[in-house]
C-alpha cells in the first residue's frame, strides 16, 4: 500500500467513477450482488477525501468473493481475506477499494450510517475534511500516523451517525378500502427519490397474497409480520432509511406489533377520508357483482370504525384531489416533524 498521503477537495468526477466500477461488479459476480453502495470520502459532497473509491458490494454469500475473486485479480485487484474485520472480504487496487459483506451484515450499517450523516450535516462535514487536510499536511509520508490521528474523531461521529441512523421512520398510510392508499403511498415515493431519501415503499396487501388464509387470521397478519421482518435486513444493507406501507390498520395494536418487526421503527401514521359517494364510486371502478358489494360495505365499515378510534397522526380527506396533491401535503408535515433525518438542527448540534 502507498505509504503516501494526499487529500484533494472534492471531485465531480467520482460519482461517475464509482458507477462504472459498481457496474462492472455486477457483470463480474452476477446475481450474487444484491446491491453496491458507494462509501467512504470521495462519497460525500464537497468532502476533501483521498481520491480512492470505496465501495461497499452487498452479497448474497460472502463466500462469492472468495470463489470469484480471480475475476477481480485479472482486473488488477489484490484480495487480502478479512483485513483485520470479521465478515468482510477486502480488495484494492489503484483507486478502488472493495469492502465486500454478506446482506444484513451490520458493518454495512457502519458505513452508510456515517456516510449519510455527513451527507446532510454540513457542520461535521467541514470538521472532518479540515481535520483531514491539517493531518495530511503534518503526515504526508505516513498513511498511519494520518489515520491515528483522525481516529478519535472518526469514532466519536460514527458513534452519533449510528445513533441517527438507528432511528426509522414508519410512514404508514392507512385509510377505508378504496380511499386512494397505494396511489398516495406511491407519489410519496417519487417525493422521496426527488429529496434523496433511500426507501422502501411496498403495498402491504402484496405480501398478503396467499391462499388459502389461515383460520383465524382472514387478512394474513400473521404472513405479514413476518415477511416484513425477514425483508427488512435486506431493505436496510441497500440503505433503506424510511419504511411507506400502505394498508388497512382496524387497530392500534396491530399497527405496534408491524413496527416492532423493524427495529427502531418510529411510527407516523397518515389516515386518509373520502365521502361515501367518492369511496362508492372509487370501489365500483375497480370491482364488480359480490366483489363490489362486499368492498363497498366493507369501506362505510371501516371509515366509520376509523372515525370512532382516531387512528392517524395526519388525517386528510381526498375529496376532489390528486394523489400528487395528497403527498404533497404529506410531505410537508412530514418534512417538518422529522427535520433531524435531513440534518435539520443548529451547527453546533451535529455531535462531532
Amino acid at each position: 500500500m502507498d505509504r503516501d498521503v494526499r487529500v484533494v477537495p472534492y471531485d465531480p468526477s467520482w460519482p461517475k467513477l464509482f458507477e462504472a466500477e459498481a457496474a462492472q461488479l455486477m457483470a463480474d459476480w452476477g446475481p450474487h450482488v444484491v446491491y453496491v453502495h458507494h462509501v467512504g470520502s470521495t462519497s460525500v459532497r464537497e468532502l476533501q477525501a483521498k481520491p480512492i473509491i470505496d465501495l461497499i458490494p452487498v452479497l448474497d454469500d460472502i463466500r462469492v468473493a472468495d470463489e470469484r475473486a480471480d475475476r477481480l485479480q485479472r482486473r488488477g485487484y489484490q484480495g487480502l481475506g478479512e483485513y483485520g474485520l470479521a465478515g468482510r472480504r477486502y480488495f484494492r487496487r489503484p483507486g478502488f477499494h472493495l469492502h465486500c459483506y454478506a446482506v444484513g451484515d451490520p458493518e454495512i450499517d457502519r458505513h452508510l450510517a456515517l456516510r449519510d450523516y455527513l451527507r446532510v450535516h454540513p457542520a461535521g462535514r467541514r470538521r472532518y475534511g479540515a481535520l483531514k487536510t491539517r493531518l495530511a499536511a503534518l503526515h504526508p509520508h505516513s498513511i498511519e500516523d494520518y489515520m491515528d490521528g483522525k481516529d478519535a474523531y472518526v469514532r466519536r461521529v460514527e458513534s452519533v451517525a449510528l445513533a441517527w441512523w438507528k432511528r426509522v421512520p414508519l410512514l404508514l398510510v392507512t385509510g377505508p378500502v378504496g380511499v386512494g392508499k397505494s396511489t398516495v403511498a406511491e407519489a410519496l415515493s417519487e417525493i422521496l427519490s426527488e429529496a434523496g431519501v433511500a426507501h422502501w415503499q411496498m403495498d402491504l396487501d402484496r405480501l398478503t397474497d396467499i391462499v388459502p388464509r389461515a383460520p383465524g387470521d382472514p387478512f394474513a397478519v400473521g404472513p405479514l409480520r413476518a415477511a416484513v421482518k425477514a425483508v427488512w435486513p435486506v431493505m436496510r444493507s441497500t440503505g433503506a432509511r424510511v419504511a411507506v406501507f400502505p394498508r388497512v390498520f382496524e387497530s392500534r395494536a396491530e399497527v405496534s406489533d408491524l413496527a416492532k418487526q423493524i427495529p427502531g421503527s418510529e411510527i407516523w401514521m397518515v389516515r386518509l377520508r373520502a365521502s361515501l359517494p367518492v369511496l362508492t364510486h372509487r370501489v365500483s371502478q375497480r370491482e364488480q357483482g359480490a366483489s363490489l358489494r362486499w368492498h363497498t360495505e366493507r369501506a362505510q365499515q371501516l371509515a366509520g370504525m376509523m372515525d370512532q378510534v382516531n387512528l392517524g397522526d395526519l388525517v386528510l380527506d381526498t375529496d376532489d384531489k390528486t394523489a400528487e396533491a395528497v403527498a404533497q401535503e404529506v410531505w410537508h408535515v412530514f418534512r417538518r416533524q422529522h427535520g433531524w433525518l435531513f440534518g435539520d438542527m443548529g451547527e453546533g448540534d451535529d455531535g462531532a
